[in-house]
C-alpha cells in the first residue's frame, strides 16, 4: 500500500513538471508574437546618403529685369503748321515707304500765304529797280536805295517761309517703316508739332528699356549679352545685347534706364509688347557649382554642406553668391570634390554615413 502511494506521487510531480515546462514554452512563444526583445543583434546606425560631384566655373549673377519693346527708332510726325487736316491717307498698322505722303493740310491757307509772299517779291524787285535808276540819275538818294534792297531781302525771305510751309503742309514718311499709331482725323484743326502718326523705322530695329536698380547698374556694361522674352511667345529667348546706360537715374523712378538691343529674328513683335530680360555680366568670378538640397540651413547668403570623409560626415560652412536653376552657386569656403545631397538633411557633424549608389534616372 505505501509503495503505490509512493508511486502516485512521484506520477503527480513528473505531470506538473511536464505543464510547467509546456506552461514556459507557450509563454516564450507569446512573446516572441508579441514583439518582445530576444537576444541583443548588432544595428547598423549609419545614415544612407548619396553625393554629388561639385563643379567649378567662373560666372555672374544674372541681372533680370522687365519692360516694353519698342522700336529703335520711334517718331511722332507732325505738321509744322497750324491748319486744318484735309486727310489721313494711312492707318495704324500700315506699311509705307520712304517718301509717301501720309497726311495733309487744307492748303487754300498755305498757298494764299506763298502767293503774297511771291507778289511782295514782285514789287521788291520793282522798288529796287526803281530807286537803282533815280540813284543813277541823282535824283534818288543812297539811303532810298538800300532801303528798298533790305525790303527786297525781306520779301525773299518771307517766299522761302512761305514756300517751306506750302511743302510742309503734308506729312511723308521718313524712311521705310510701319504706322504705329493714328492721333488726328480729317477737319480736325492742329497746332504746329502736334502729333499725328506714330511712326516706327523699319531698318533700326527692336530695343527693350529697363529701370535696374543702383546695385544691379554698376554690375552690368555695354555689349553684356542678354537673353529677352516676350510675353507673348514666353517659349522663345531672343539675342540681345546691352546697347544703352543712362548715366544717371530717373528722377520719377530711381532707377536707371538700360536699353537693350534685341533681334527679333522670325518673332513677330509688336510695340509695346511686355517682355522679360536676362542680362549675363561680363565681369564674372570663380564659384562652386552644388545641387540646389546639397545647400542647407540659408539664412541670406550664409549656409552649409556636408562632405565625406571615409564614412563620417563633415560639416562645411560656406557662402552663397547666386541660385539658378537647380544649382546654387558657393562664393567661399568649399574646397571638397563633392557634397552630399540625398540624406544631407538628416546629418549632423561627425555622423557616420552609408553611401548609396548614385540614382539611375527612369526611362520615360
Amino acid at each position: 500500500m505505501q509503495n503505490r502511494n509512493e508511486r502516485a506521487r512521484a506520477l503527480l510531480a513528473a505531470i506538473l513538471r511536464t505543464a510547467q515546462l509546456g506552461f514556459l514554452i507557450v509563454g516564450l512563444v507569446a512573446l516572441a508574437a508579441c514583439g518582445a526583445p530576444g537576444p541583443s543583434v548588432a544595428v547598423d546606425d549609419a545614415i544612407p546618403v548619396r553625393t554629388a560631384p561639385v563643379r567649378r566655373a567662373d560666372a555672374a549673377e544674372p541681372v533680370r529685369a522687365s519692360g516694353l519693346l519698342i522700336g529703335k527708332e520711334e517718331t511722332r510726325l507732325a505738321f509744322k503748321m497750324l491748319g486744318v487736316v484735309d486727310r489721313v491717307e494711312v492707318d495704324e498698322g500700315a506699311r509705307v515707304v520712304k517718301g509717301q505722303r501720309l497726311a495733309t493740310l487744307k492748303q487754300d491757307e498755305a498757298s494764299a500765304r506763298a502767293m503774297q509772299a511771291r507778289r511782295g517779291v514782285e514789287k521788291a524787285e520793282r522798288d529796287v529797280a526803281r530807286a537803282r535808276t533815280l540813284h543813277a540819275e541823282g535824283v534818288g538818294t543812297l539811303q532810298r536805295l538800300q532801303d528798298a534792297q533790305t525790303a527786297l531781302d525781306v520779301a525773299r525771305a518771307d517766299l522761302t517761309m512761305a514756300r517751306f510751309d506750302e511743302t510742309h503742309a503734308a506729312i511723308v514718311a521718313p524712311s521705310d517703316g510701319v504706322i504705329l499709331g493714328r492721333e488726328a482725323d480729317p477737319n480736325e484743326t492742329v497746332q504746329p508739332g502736334q502729333p499725328i502718326l506714330h511712326f516706327k523705322s523699319a531698318g533700326e530695329g527692336w530695343v527693350l528699356r529697363v529701370g535696374l536698380a543702383d546695385r544691379d547698374v554698376v554690375r552690368v556694361a555695354l555689349g553684356d549679352v542678354a537673353h529677352v522674352r516676350a510675353a507673348a511667345w514666353p517659349d522663345r529667348a531672343l539675342a540681345g545685347r546691352v546697347a544703352q546706360i543712362a548715366a544717371a537715374a530717373s528722377p520719377a523712378t530711381g532707377t536707371f534706364d538700360v536699353e537693350i538691343a534685341v533681334e527679333p529674328g522670325d518673332v513677330r513683335l509688336l510695340s509695346g509688347m511686355h517682355a522679360r530680360v536676362e542680362i549675363e555680366p561680363a565681369a564674372r568670378e570663380p564659384v562652386a557649382w552644388v545641387p540646389i538640397d546639397a545647400f542647407l540651413e540659408g539664412d541670406g547668403d550664409r549656409g552649409v554642406v556636408y562632405s565625406l570623409d571615409g564614412d563620417i560626415a563633415r560639416r562645411i560652412p560656406v557662402r552663397l553668391a547666386f541660385l539658378r536653376g537647380t544649382e546654387a552657386a558657393l562664393r567661399e569656403g568649399l574646397d571638397v570634390d563633392a557634397v552630399v545631397t540625398d540624406g544631407a538633411a538628416w546629418l549632423r557633424d561627425g555622423a557616420r554615413v552609408r553611401t548609396l549608389p548614385a540614382a539611375v534616372a527612369s526611362l520615360p
